[in-house]
This record gives structure tokens, sequence and C-alpha cells, in this order.
């Protein structure tokens, strides 16, 4: 009797998986050597539109060394034609040197130092390499995950509304939150888990403004990271992205319950964002969506939005909040939940492959991030339907590769006459080691739990 996995390979033209592992395998390949890496992202002209600065931080999962130890991580697993671990401390000993000279208060998963813990993590080889390292970091951290929950606390009594960067995925307490459920025993970390949760528990408690009741996620204006953001929303906003909005909290609620911790009020912290987030979809002829951010004019005026469907991606749009209602329909064993979720994910990412407006390759916004979250999709549920998008996907994504570009991809980076741009990029979320360790799961026919960071395991 064939497993589940080879009835994916059958409709995959042979092909496909074996140009993924070639392609995955030289995007590591190019990132063994630090230096090399690090003079393709700072050559001439490879600079960001909006500040001219390069697309490059040291010790950043998304930019930087850590998300590119994950890559040859997973080489060194599975291929003994090079030196990984060489190439592996290499990199970590960049990071080292980065922090020796300049250190760091950033605890967040995507800038800071869990996303080092998570690359010093897969770097150890299931405790073969780097334990004191990893120790001292988990100290550090700590620390700062403890002074961050208070201050964040702090300001989320005073009812009237936090920053996403307080709560989300990238910067905030579901992120950190994810990396400490990858390590329950950890002394140091461990205890951190119940109060990370019941942060977020009371996140979801409503606050009053103007006379209007709205979820405790609320963002005012002037808590708005982007210039552009409070001029787009002079009154505030609720940010529905798996990047930056509630989805990444729901994900992590429902994982850590989907886990077996359980606390007071967590089930229904679940549902409130669930049953939020049912509130605030949308419908065209494609099926459902969810807009990026919900303006609190939504709110005052009690009247359904008319925000139209936007990019479909992991870090905005239907694909990663659908996926985080999937996660929350395990713990809250509703199958209608699960239906909708799974049909609504799978509407979007058609939509998505019919408009062919997917600039990026990139793990965030762009091929890398749909495929691999159908491609876990589809692990979790077998739905047939995903079948033919995870082709389609794979097929354009190894399109995009171009040997002559220093890293093999290059990311779109809109440009002031909104044309567009090409950057290379190095790192997990925009660069080419995401892409590579999308391919590779593509490749292998199996799922790697690195994308715990993603939120998506």
């Amino acid at each position: 009797m064939k497993n589940d996995i080879s009835i994916v390979k059958e409709h995959h033209s042979e092909r496909l998986p074996r140009k993924a592992k070639e392609i995955s395998k030289e995007i590591a390949v190019r990132l063994r050597d630090p230096k090399f890496v690090f003079e393709a992202v700072h050559s001439k002209g490879n600079v960001l539109t909006d500040s001219e600065l390069f697309p490059w931080g040291d010790i950043s999962l998304s930019h930087g060394y850590p998300g590119n130890i994950h890559l040859l991580s997973l080489w060194r697993e599975m291929d003994d034609t090079f030196d990984w671990q060489e190439a592996i401390h290499s990199n970590l000993l960049e990071i080292q040197s980065y922090l020796a000279k300049y250190g760091t208060r950033d605890i967040s998963l995507f800038s800071g130092w869990t996303g080092i813990a998570s690359s010093v993590l897969a770097a150890s080889n299931h405790g073969e390499f780097y334990n004191q390292f990893l120790n001292q970091i988990h100290q550090w951290m700590a620390s700062l995950i403890e002074e961050r929950l208070q201050t964040s606390t702090e300001l989320m009594k005073q009812k009237n509304g936090v920053p996403v960067e307080m709560f989300d995925t990238i910067s905030g307490a579901a992120g950190l939150g994810r990396y400490l459920l990858k390590n329950p025993s950890d002394p140091n970390l461990s205890p951190l888990i119940e109060p990370t949760i019941n942060f977020l528990i009371d996140l979801t408690k409503p606050i009053r403004l103007d006379g209007k009741t709205v979820p405790g996620w609320f963002t005012p204006s002037k808590l708005h990271l982007m210039e552009r953001d409070r001029q787009r929303f002079p009154t505030g906003s609720l940010n529905c992205g798996m990047a930056h909005g509630i989805p990444g909290p729901l994900a992590l609620l429902s994982t850590a319950y989907n886990s077996g911790i359980e606390l007071p009020g967590q089930y229904g912290a679940i549902e409130c964002i669930a049953e939020w987030l049912l509130d605030v979809q949308g419908e065209d002829e494609y099926g459902t969506y969810w807009p990026h951010m919900i303006p609190l004019e939504y709110y005052k005026n009690d009247s359904k939005h008319n925000l139209q469907r936007q990019r479909e991606a992991w870090c905005y749009g239907t694909p990663g909040v659908a996926y985080a209602l999937y996660t929350a329909s395990k713990s809250l064993n509703n199958i209608e939940l699960k239906q909708h979720a799974l049909r609504s994910f799978i509407q979007s990412v058609k939509c998505e492959c019919e408009q062919n407006n997917m600039n990026s390759p990139s793990i965030c916004h762009g091929l890398s991030g749909l495929l691999l979250m159908c491609w876990r999709m589809w692990n979790n549920s077998k739905e047939p339907a995903l079948e033919p998008l995870i082709h389609q996907l794979s097929a354009e994504l190894l399109h995009r590769f171009d040997p002559s570009h220093p890293l093999g991809f290059m990311d779109a980076e809109p440009a002031a006459d909104d044309t567009m741009r090409w950057l290379t990029k190095a790192g997990l979320l925009e660069g080419a080691a995401g892409i590579g360790a999308t391919l590779f799961g593509i490749a292998e026919q199996q799922t790697n739990d690195w994308d715990y960071l993603l939120m998506l395991s």
C-alpha cells in the first residue's frame, strides 16, 4: 500500500523534487562562506528603496547569519559532500564577533536574541555542539523576556491599546512564546512559558475607547511603527497579519493548547480571537478573505467593512489567517471552523496563483511562503485540492532561480516610480536561506520543524 507521501510524488513530475534538491543545495553551498554572503548583499546599489540601507543584519534571523545557519543545518543532516559543520561554525563565529563588538538588547525572534538562539539550537545537532553557548544565550534571554513581559503588561493595563510589536510573531510575545515552547525542559526558559501565555490571554480582554468596545490588541495611531500606517489609520487599527497581527498569538495559544498546555482563560482567548477573525472576514468572487488591517472606524460605525482583498502571503493576507484558524480548530474541536479555514486557504492561494502578482520568491510575502504553507497544510489535511497548487508553486519558484545571481534568487523591492527593483538578500524571511529551506522540504518530500519559527508547526 502506497504511503501518503508517495501519492503526492505521483502528482509531481519526477523532475520537480530533483530540481528542488539541486537548487536548495546550490543555495546552501553559496551560503557556506559568510564573507561571500556579506559582500554579495553589500554590493553597490543593493539598497532598500525607502532607507537606502543594505537589506542585512548580522544577527537577524530574517536577514542575516542566523537564518543562513538553519539551511546549512538541514543540509548537514542529509549530505556529506561538503563540510557543513565547518560552514555552520564560520557563520556562528560572525554572530559571536558582532555580539562581542556591539551586543544587543533586542529579544525578538526575527532580529534579536531569540532568533540567534534558534540558529544555535539548530546548529547544536540535538545537543552535540554548542551547549555552553546556547545555555548562556538562554540565561540572557530569560531576564530580557521577564523585563519585556513586565513593561508590556504595564502598558496593556492602561487599556489604551498596544503596539503590534508587543505581541506579534516577528518582534513580540507570540514569537518569543513559540521558541519557549520549543524548549519545554530548559531550566532558564520553561518558567517563562506560562507568563507568556497568560500575557496573550490578557491581551484578548476588550477595552473601551470613545464609548465603543474594541479588542485589547487594538493599536492606536501613535503606536504604529511606520509613518505610512500612522497616516493611513489616523484613529488606529487592528492588524490581521500572521507576521504583525493577532493570528500570531492565536497560533501560539493554539499550539500550546494542542501540546497539552491548558491555562485558565486560554480556551476562551482562542475562541475570542477566532470569532473576531470570522467577524471581520470579507467575501468576493474567489471566496473568503481577510484584509491586512482593520481601521478603528469599522467599530465606530458598527458597519461591515468594504476593504478589498490584497496580496495573499504568509506575512499578510488570507493564507496566514486561515492557517492560524486551522490550528485553532483543533483546540476548539470545531469541525466547521476547520473546514472553513481549509476552504479559505485554498481559495486564497488559487486567487494569488491566478492573478500572478507574486513578484517575490521569498517566504515572507512571496512564492516560498505560499508553497511552504501549502505543503504544511497538505500534510495536516491530505486535501487533494492542494496537490496541484504545490506543483504549480514549486514549478514557478524553481523557474525563478538564476545561477548568475550571487545567491541564486533576488527579492522584489518596489522602486519610487512603482517599478520593481531586484535585490540580493540572505536570511530566512526575505532571503535565499528561506527559499532553500522550503525547497529542501519539497525535495525530500518531508516536513522539517524549522518552520515552527513561522507558526506553521
